[in-house]
């Protein structure tokens, strides 16, 4: 979900970037433009976009010279990129962690989902679990080079997204409509978080929204939870992934042009990352041919076990390495299975 805020993100800002206003200001370094050629194009000596107030309030970078930014706009970019995407409140353990790679040539975008309980080491740190390592200090640096060792591939930045920006963007999308597969009633007053959500095809807010990713067990077990869930965090990361792909269907269209200010507003001020926003650009300029069928998924593979008495997700070196590869690296797609 937090990876499908990031890209949409990207995607509108790619639908504004567009518009004849920012069109104008790519011609720029074409001619023999002045200072005067940039205020009538819509750029401001400043660094902003008259007409266009997200542009000057994404600034999760300092830039001298917004130009150039915008120039890069235009640069091919045909090179993969993997990014480490989180999802959390700041400061404290990562309700989601996943590696995403975007493949600009056939606009293909593959998922791999690490499970919040999946065991790890880290020097001079006593906690194994590896949603507790990116509040640690220069924990986004930790946790991308304990994932590159463990996946054996190449991580190059990290989005970080407050969770909030979930029920938020959301509600700025008109709800979604989703087919909630049980009844799911769970409470814990410890993390102000009360699930109470009916089985069907419903509409659903924000705040609902983030209950049924966040669902991994109810209150009180019935048969029908047990078909869907188990406790463990595969069931939640599995909602997670088909949520994601219903979501795409339904928002990734023109229609929420209307909308696209306050959704990047919202999203990017709401995030922490490493990555350039002149890369954020290039990448836009591949997202129009992004669909839901463009995306695929997968989890960590690993078993659940116990550990001086406390119970992790022990991954599979040899089967992660394998399916990193296939998800984040150069190898083929596996051919499809021949069922009977």
């Amino acid at each position: 979900m937090t990876g499908f805020l990031f890209f949409s993100g990207i995607y509108l800002l790619d639908l504004v970037a567009m518009s004849d206003t920012l069109a104008a200001a790519l011609q720029i370094g074409d001619g023999d433009e002045d200072a005067g050629g940039l205020a009538a194009s819509g750029v401001s000596d400043t660094g902003g976009v008259s007409g266009i107030p997200f542009i000057s309030q994404f600034s999760p970078y300092s830039s001298n010279d917004f130009v150039d930014v915008l120039l890069s706009f235009k640069q091919d970019s045909s090179e993969p990129i993997n990014i480490l995407i989180l999802a959390g409140d700041e400061g404290v353990n990562t309700d989601s962690i996943m590696v995403m790679r975007f493949n600009p040539k056939n606009a293909q975008i593959n998922i791999m989902s690490i499970p919040r309980d999946t065991y790890i080491t880290l020097s001079g740190y006593k906690f194994h679990k590896i949603n507790s390592v990116y509040a640690v200090k220069n924990g986004s640096d930790h946790l991308k080079k304990l994932l590159e060792e463990m996946l054996g591939q190449k991580i190059g930045y990290y989005v970080h997204i407050n969770m909030k920006v979930v029920r938020e963007v959301v509600d700025l999308l008109d709800g979604v409509d989703y087919d909630v597969p049980c009844d799911m009633v769970y409470s814990d007053p410890t993390q102000n978080l009360n699930i109470n959500l009916k089985k069907g095809l419903r509409t659903l807010t924000g705040k609902q929204v983030e209950g049924l990713l966040r669902f991994r067990h109810p209150n009180k077990w019935t048969k029908e939870v047990r078909q869907y869930y188990d406790g463990s965090d595969l069931k939640r990361i599995e909602r997670l992934h088909d949520f994601i792909n219903v979501m795409a269907k339904q928002k990734l269209t023109v229609r929420y042009i209307p909308k696209v200010n306050d959704i990047i507003n919202n999203v990017y001020s709401n995030i922490k990352t490493d990555l350039p926003l002149s890369e954020m650009l290039k990448i836009a300029r591949s997202l129009p041919s992004v669909s839901a069928d463009c995306i695929q998924s997968a989890t960590l593979p690993g078993e659940a076990k116990y550990i001086d008495g406390l119970s992790y997700y022990v991954h599979s070196p040899k089967q992660s390495q394998a399916l990193a590869e296939t998800m984040l690296g150069d190898a083929p797609p596996p051919p499809p299975v021949d069922t009977p």
